[in-house]
């Protein structure tokens, strides 16, 4: 069978659950192993916290405006215009005053760069991830394991799950997340691989 249709993750704009965030809600629309689209939705005077991502993310203004920056350079951002966030730079985007603002970030995920060791450098002693409290209705607890990117994720009521391909920033995303059970359903269900442990 050649067609084959499958649903959105959020089919309605949901409140960003990131650390940091004011009046920003999102709606993930796909989530691919090169490529992730997600869209958001920033109110009056709402911003995104300043952070880091390990992958290339494109920033497409579609509906009103706000201000975007890279580094220590800002600059107005209209419907129409796109920027580039380079992994590894710190970026943000805010709304002032009156202005609202719909954005779709395109995630180049298998993009981030992978962190080599010189043939020069010592060997690093690998770190065994312990597991970390969550202190949420909906998971007990969680580990990383940093040098596969593979998450584990103790649910109260279905078990432990593995989800492939994490990068570093979502699961700190995780950490800092007042409520992990909503950012377990916007940054991480839906969003990888996984499998039942």
């Amino acid at each position: 069978m050649l067609l084959k249709i499958d649903q959105f993750p959020h089919t309605e704009w949901v409140p960003l659950p990131r650390k940091g965030c004011v009046r920003v809600e999102y709606k993930p629309l796909l989530k691919l192993e090169h490529l992730a689209l997600v869209q958001l939705r920033f109110g009056k005077e709402a911003h995104i916290d300043e952070h880091v991502a390990q992958y290339e993310i494109d920033v497409i203004c579609l509906e009103g405006g706000g201000y975007v920056s890279v580094g220590d350079e800002n600059a107005r951002f209209r419907a129409g215009d796109r920027v580039r966030w380079p992994a590894g730079e710190l970026h943000q985007l805010w709304t002032m005053d009156e202005d609202e603002m719909v954005t779709l970030m395109v995630e180049h995920v298998a993009e981030r760069p992978v962190a080599k060791q010189q043939p020069d450098e010592p060997k690093k002693t690998a770190v065994k991830p312990q597991w970390e409290d969550a202190d949420s209705s909906m998971i007990s607890a969680f580990k990383y394991h940093p040098e596969t990117q593979e998450l584990e994720v103790m649910f109260k009521r279905t078990g432990v799950y593995r989800y492939f391909e994490v990068p570093a920033d979502v699961v700190q995303g995780l950490r800092d997340a007042d409520s992990k059970g909503s950012y377990m359903r916007w940054a991480i269900i839906n969003m990888f691989g996984y499998e039942k442990l």
